[in-house]
């Protein structure tokens, strides 16, 4: 088994029907690396504690230990930064807020919290309480805006710095562009799902939008840990959402497809039976304006922001591109850029070759 492969199986650890006949492996240093690198040693640890990995030297168990506790430590500070994030949305006056993914996942799909790690904080808001919020951290830990206006309009999130060097990512939508503008926001309000940090109640997205914006996720970033895809897993296969009602928002929302793809994506990177789920999954074909919109991402890097208008009214074009053309001289200076820079690189995302 590679070492892809093996990492799959322990970081499978706690999901119903993985295979717990112990591994041999060939290379164990690199399997920590690479589980410290997908963010699943908690996991994996979990996994050896149970036998799971054939002749663990005592060597290599310590430095899983050590190496787990380091990950663990980062989760915690995280979630620390939770509570300083609650004081700061009442000193802002902001109380309808849901905290996303890591913070939230942990303490309601998980058994023990520490087992989901999390370098971060994301939380959603309503766009007029952004503003708000924002203020109350220092202008040196806010980032400038493409402009104001298609920030808090367009822009799926801000990242603003606590004191203690923890990014705190504060979302108006889950995804940028179309997938994110077509879903309604009153939507991800409705039903919230308490839980507390530190004796906090916090309020988290219901049991199906966390699959959605779980799936949605995996299918639409570039950048996701097995953490986040095995997320996927676990609200459906430990938590028992009910997925038939996420399946019924994303086709009402018409983001089945790209929902889909992270279900899918999910299933592929982990050794555990398939679920109904998985066949409604492969049977979904993109139509209209879903698919223009998968086919403008592709694989261009800036894709999402391609894809935006699709789910705007004509009349709200204008004010949606020409920020994206023309940004605010804070934020050029900010990415070392210049208007024609940023020009160029936007006419060749919209090269019909890529």
């Amino acid at each position: 088994m590679n070492t892809t492969d093996a990492v799959a199986r322990l970081a499978a650890f706690g999901l119903p029907g993985v295979d717990p006949t112990p591994l041999t492996l060939d290379d164990p240093g690199v399997v920590l690396d690479l589980a410290a690198a997908r963010r699943v040693l908690p996991w994996v640890a979990g996994a050896v504690a149970a036998g799971w990995v054939a002749d663990a030297s005592d060597e290599w168990t310590l430095d899983l230990r050590r190496r787990q506790l380091d990950a663990v430590q980062t989760t915690m500070a995280a979630h620390a930064a939770a509570l300083d994030v609650a004081e700061r949305l009442v000193r802002a006056g902001v109380g309808d807020v849901r905290i996303l993914k890591g913070c939230a996942t942990a303490h309601l799909d998980y058994d023990r919290p520490a087992d989901r790690f999390s370098t971060d904080v994301d939380l959603l808001v309503r766009p007029d309480d952004r503003p708000a919020f924002i203020a109350q951290f220092p202008d040196t830990s806010v980032p400038a805006s493409r402009r104001e206006f298609w920030q808090n309009h367009y822009g799926k999130s801000t990242t603003v710095v606590t004191e203690t060097r923890v990014e705190v990512d504060v979302h108006t939508m889950l995804q940028q562009g179309y997938f994110g503008m077509v879903i309604p926001l009153d939507e991800l309000f409705a039903s919230p799902a308490p839980f507390t940090i530190g004796g906090v109640e916090m309020s988290a997205l219901d049991g199906p939008n966390r699959l959605i914006h779980a799936a949605n996720h995996v299918g639409h970033s570039r950048l996701k840990g097995l953490h986040s895809i095995r997320d996927v897993l676990q609200l459906v296969l430990v938590s028992d959402v009910d997925w038939h009602e996420a399946i019924d928002r994303v086709v009402r929302w018409k983001i089945d497809v790209l929902f889909a793809h992270g279900v899918i994506e999910a299933w592929d990177s982990f050794p555990v039976p398939s679920h109904p789920l998985v066949d409604w999954a492969r049977g979904r074909v993109a139509h209209g304006r879903q698919r223009m919109a998968l086919r403008m991402v592709a694989d261009r890097p800036r894709g999402q922001y391609l894809n935006a208008p699709l789910a705007l009214a004509p009349h709200r074009w204008p004010g949606y591109v020409w920020p994206m053309v023309f940004p605010s001289r804070e934020y050029l200076a900010e990415h070392a850029k210049s208007w024609t820079t940023r020009t160029k690189q936007m006419l060749a995302e919209l090269d019909p070759r890529r």
